[in-house]
């Protein structure tokens, strides 16, 4: 059994949950109960947007591994990329923990440990570590793949949030933080062209 440092699980999650929020935000809405007051559903975003940052933040340990395991990394703008993406995750991630506490206050919610959604999560966590680590051919554009995926949902989810957020301060920093997304959207965009 291959084991992977913890903060592989983290990484992994954004890559499955591209797929994954789509498939929840929809079964969601099925068994929703009609009751389900806005606030909810805010904190349920500002959940997947938390995960997202938590994810995003260890892409530089990611690139790291990946070239202490093969001997395959990336490209120096790649590197400095994904490395600015890290950085600025980790400092958003921070922010919106510290917006969190302002008034209406966020509740971030997670998994139950017991869950099938869980279960089948850390199922294809393992899965797809093993591939985009291990079996991978092109790690660089697997990578820059993946990102061009995660940073346009962070991207729209910050949008959509900013859309329903009525704290003033929180909703100046979803716009920002979906602006920023999406330039890096765009660099990612470039770069896979440019490997191409």
């Amino acid at each position: 059994m291959i084991i992977f440092p913890s903060y592989l699980s983290s990484f992994l999650k954004s890559l499955l949950l591209t797929t994954l929020f789509g498939v929840v935000a929809s079964a969601g809405s099925v068994v929703a109960s009609p009751h389900q007051t806005s606030a909810d559903n805010i904190d349920a975003g500002y959940s997947a947007l938390k995960i997202f940052l938590e994810d995003e933040q260890y892409l530089t340990a990611i690139r790291r591994v990946k070239t202490v395991i093969t001997f395959e990394g990336v490209s120096g703008p790649t590197g400095k990329l994904i490395d600015s993406i890290a950085d600025f995750s980790e400092q958003a991630l921070q922010e919106l923990e510290a917006l969190a506490s302002a008034k209406p206050a966020i509740v971030f919610e997670d998994f139950d440990e017991n869950s099938i959604g869980k279960a089948t999560l850390d199922s294809m966590r393992y899965a797809t570590a093993k591939e985009f680590l291990l079996d991978g051919d092109d790690f660089e554009k697997n990578l820059l793949l993946s990102q061009s995926q995660i940073l346009r949902v962070i991207s729209h989810l910050a949008k959509q949030l900013e859309q329903k957020e009525s704290n003033p301060k929180r909703k100046a920093w979803l716009n920002k933080l979906a602006k920023h997304y999406e330039e890096y959207y765009r660099q990612v965009y470039a770069r896979i062209s440019v490997n191409a």
